[in-house]
């Protein structure tokens, strides 16, 4: 009742003369910005609405137009304390006399990259600062729009894989593109140690891309397991790859389908899996790999990284991760890591190529 009293043309008139009376000195700009409700996240360039409550305890008018005018500014800070972006800036909903207040909705757009952010809240009035009024700084986790994310096993179950395998997995434009990327890294993984001879396990196989690459490169000796959550791209690769020493099982998201009987293997590869797992999936997958791989075992893998999350950011559509937070995950399961190909990607993020080793 108080509240609403308060806000009634009585109660203003009230504000102004107590304010007039007993408030700071005439000239001084003094008042108070709080935030009273804030998203608990926010998505890339998808704006949120947030309500700032602005309270005048000067002697003077607040104006909410021309030279003088008093508004609420909004500032994007990434975790390292940088702006990120320009500036939000919404206007008073009317003028406010003194000791009066107004909550302000202002629909803020998400900054243009995931991570970790603050968004930093302060008032102002031209060239004239408002004391009283400490900037409002509350912390906002960024992640991609939820339009984007992935539930790949509903990918899987609606594509036709027998018309269009090559772009299910990975997007591609055309199926030619699709074999020169699997060619391409097949000469990478050469490049790393490779040889018609070598055990691969590929954990997130798709529907066989690098099967296909090494289908005609590894000799009998040599041996292709893959596994994938997706069931209908196992079925695929199975029908399609049918060399006796390729082998093929549907896994889970953090454990792999074979026994350690399976083993050893030589090389453990994940093309564009860690850049759509969670941090906590991706250590427990390469826990799984250390299983299998031998004693010179080592882990070929893409991540892409970003300065501007603690830890990471994103989610099964695209998943970024602090890089050194990354690499600590990688060594408290054992592996030493070490970049092998830098890639660009984003802004504030970048793709690697990394090639683990085991360390014990």
């Amino acid at each position: 009742m108080l509240s609403v009293l308060r806000m009634t043309p009585a109660g203003r008139l009230a504000r102004h003369v107590r304010w007039c009376l007993a408030g700071p000195p005439r000239g001084e700009l003094t008042g108070r910005l709080s935030v009273r409700s804030a998203p608990p996240t926010a998505e890339v360039g998808v704006a949120s609405d947030w309500v700032v409550r602005v309270e005048n305890h000067s002697r003077r008018v607040w104006p909410r137009a021309g030279a003088g005018r008093v508004a609420v500014r909004g500032r994007w800070i990434t975790r390292n304390g940088g702006d990120y972006g320009g500036p939000i800036e919404a206007a008073l909903p009317r003028t406010l006399l003194p000791g009066d207040w107004a909550d302000i909705r202002v629909a803020v757009p998400g900054p243009a990259a995931v991570g970790d952010f603050t968004l930093a809240w302060d008032l102002t009035a031209g060239s004239q600062a408002v004391t009283g009024s400490p900037a409002e700084v509350i912390p906002v986790p960024v992640t991609f729009p939820r339009a984007t994310d992935i539930d790949y096993h509903r990918v899987f179950r609606s594509a036709d894989l027998d018309a269009n395998s090559w772009w299910v997995v990975g997007a591609y434009h055309s199926r030619e593109e699709y074999e020169r990327s699997a060619a391409a890294r097949r000469g990478m993984l050469v490049e790393q140690g490779l040889t018609p001879d070598s055990r691969v396990l590929d954990i997130g196989c798709g529907t066989g891309q690098m099967a296909l690459a090494l289908e005609g490169y590894l000799s009998d000796r040599g041996a292709y397991y893959g596994t994938d959550i997706g069931r209908e791209a196992i079925e695929f690769a199975r029908r399609t790859y049918r060399r006796p020493n390729f082998v093929f099982a549907p896994g889970e998201m953090t454990r792999v389908p074979f026994p350690d009987s399976a083993g050893p293997f030589d090389l453990a590869i994940f093309f564009s899996v860690f850049t759509h797992t969670f941090t906590d999936e991706s250590v427990l997958l390469l826990a799984e790999a250390r299983r299998l791989l031998g004693p010179r075992g080592t882990v070929i893998a893409d991540v892409i990284v970003t300065d501007l999350a603690d830890r990471a950011a994103g989610h099964r559509g695209e998943m970024r991760v602090n890089r050194g937070h990354f690499l600590r995950l990688a060594g408290a399961v054992g592996f030493g890591a070490k970049v092998i190909g830098t890639f660009p990607w984003a802004a504030g993020a970048e793709r690697l190529m990394i090639r683990f080793d085991r360390t014990r």
